[in-house]
């Protein structure tokens, strides 16, 4: 059972809000690895290989599914060709390139939050400060904005309510306003 090949041209690390993303067509299997940026490693924390077929083209499709078919289910084969060192070295370099504040600046939270982007800041500075190894981000945090712990548990507590924060990380509404504050600031 022969593996075809990937015809992707070469992948490349996309971000997709708070992870940088990884794919690589494998005949009729898609392999995914997806890594987050605010993660305190610089590996992929997950990776997926799926069946991928679909689209306009019919005859495409029944040549993926046959292949699919004839291998009865993810080869053993393609498991051996998903170039695992090279996803991680190509993981570290892009989240070198990325100029997302997760491990670098600070973001940049206002002394008041009035809207859900200033409470996904907040919650973006968290996140940020506790991937970087600080030990009580909540206390740092309020001290860098001159609020008191109270105030500042209550903005945690206005940001789960908001559903931007879990508890522990970033929800997915909160990376989709942060994608769009990472944009403006291209812009600017």
């Amino acid at each position: 059972m022969n593996t075809p090949p990937p015809h992707d041209t070469g992948p490349e690390w996309q971000r997709e809000g708070a992870e940088i993303v990884w794919r690589e067509v494998h005949g009729p299997w898609l392999v995914e690895a997806r890594c987050p940026v605010a993660a305190p490693f610089t590996g992929p924390s997950q990776l997926t290989i799926r069946l991928n077929i679909g689209g306009p083209d019919e005859d495409k499709i029944v040549r993926l599914m046959d292949q699919a078919l004839e291998t009865d289910g993810i080869p053993a084969t393609l498991l051996r060709q998903i170039p695992l060192a090279e996803i991680k070295a190509g993981a570290r370099a892009a989240l070198a390139r990325q100029e997302d504040r997760a491990m670098n600046d600070p973001y940049p939270v206002p002394a008041r939050c009035r809207t859900e982007e200033d409470y996904a800041l907040l919650v973006a500075e968290l996140a940020r400060m506790r991937a970087t190894g600080t030990t009580a981000p909540q206390q740092e945090l309020a001290g860098r904005l001159g609020i008191g712990k109270a105030t500042m548990s209550e903005r945690i507590k206005r940001s789960k309510e908001l559903g931007l924060w879990d508890g522990r990380n970033l929800t997915e509404k909160a990376s989709a306003i942060l994608t769009q504050w990472h944009q403006g600031q291209e812009g600017n």
